[in-house]
């Protein structure tokens, strides 16, 4: 059976302690992939300036 590496430490074989799997904002929490140490957003937005019905309008102003 081969031994599997610890992620966090190279060095060590893995011996389940569950370190890589807490969470990094809230120690006492496993990670539940909320995104909020990566800053994640739930959306994006854009702002649309004008918006054209007209091709040869889009045309001119390009």
């Amino acid at each position: 059976m081969e031994l599997i590496k610890c992620i966090l430490d190279e060095e060590k074989d893995c011996d389940n302690c569950m370190e890589c799997e807490m969470c990094d904002l809230d120690p006492i929490k496993i990670c539940d992939n909320c995104g909020k140490c990566l800053e994640v957003k739930d959306f994006a937005s854009i702002k649309i300036d004008k918006i054209f019905l007209d091709p040869d309008e889009y045309q001119e102003k390009k």
